[in-house]
């Protein structure tokens, strides 16, 4: 009769435990629903998975920030959700303060960054990798590259302009990729990619068109790049290890055209291929 007591009390405790439980999960997560607007939840179990992964999500990110305003969220379940800020005012506010870095979060970008800048929560490497970035900010770096982003500033233009007269679209969001990648090929490596090149085939353009939709998957489910069992992820990872190929041997051919030998290379230290190869 006593252990039955003992295992009735029990019971009653860990009910009771387990409501409590229930109604502040319930509390919380109604308060967050609420909180900020967003595309309907239409599965508890999913949220917006559905849409969040789908290869079109930059398009429906643009569809929600019309249709929600500056600040939206989705959801990744019931236990998680993503807040989205478009506001340019809440954006500067937030990249000119010091916040602190979600290492879970930024996992899922190491695919294709590594240990470097971007996601580097320590703060001593990262304030070591800032010390070596800096050479390539300086003012007379800076004014020595305003031909070169004029050139590239003056065939992106033009490239405008065969659009208007053929009656084209036009997507801003990849010319802009196509402009960085033309930029920064000609002053790091000294390379044309001729990105912008009506009619040419870019290579790195097709790798980031790989990398980028399935990276931001991975971004939201780190694991998902960690274990790779989908073909996406597969491809993505390959795409990654072809665009780091290319890197190593532009950084080679910059060195070879540069003339730099491995024992004046210190001496060179400032020049971007250099920089971006420590």
């Amino acid at each position: 009769m006593g252990s039955l007591n003992v295992s009735l009390n029990t019971f009653i405790v860990v009910t009771i435990l387990a409501l409590i439980a229930v109604v502040r999960f319930t509390y919380v997560y109604v308060r967050a629903r609420y909180e900020f607007p967003g595309p309907p939840v239409k599965n508890f179990w999913i949220g917006n998975l559905d849409q969040t992964m789908a290869d079109n999500v930059h398009e429906k990110w643009l569809q929600w920030n019309r249709e929600y305003g500056h600040v939206f969220q989705t959801w990744n379940g019931p236990f998680s959700r993503v807040i989205y800020i478009g506001d340019p005012g809440m954006i500067t506010a937030i990249t000119t303060s010091n916040w602190p870095k979600s290492s879970a979060q930024y996992d899922g970008f190491r695919p294709l960054s590594g240990d470097a800048l971007f996601v580097q929560t320590n703060h001593e490497k990262w304030h070591m990798q800032r010390k070596r970035l800096a050479p390539a900010f300086q003012p007379q770096i800076i004014d020595a590259q305003y031909g070169c982003f004029a050139k590239h500033l003056t065939r992106c233009v033009e490239y405008l302009d065969t659009a208007a007269r053929d009656k084209s679209v036009v997507d801003f969001a990849s010319l802009h990729v196509l402009l960085t990648l033309d930029f920064i090929g000609d002053i790091a490596y000294g390379v044309d990619f001729r990105a912008l090149t009506p009619g040419s085939v870019c290579r790195i353009s097709q790798l980031f068109d790989i990398v980028l939709p399935e990276l931001m998957k991975c971004g939201l489910f780190p694991l998902r790049a960690r274990f790779t069992i989908l073909k996406k992820t597969r491809e993505m990872h390959g795409a990654i290890a072809e665009l780091r190929l290319m890197a190593e041997k532009a950084v080679e051919n910059a060195r070879h055209t540069a003339d730099v030998s491995y024992e004046n290379r210190k001496k060179s230290s400032n020049k971007i291929f250099e920089i971006l190869a420590k």
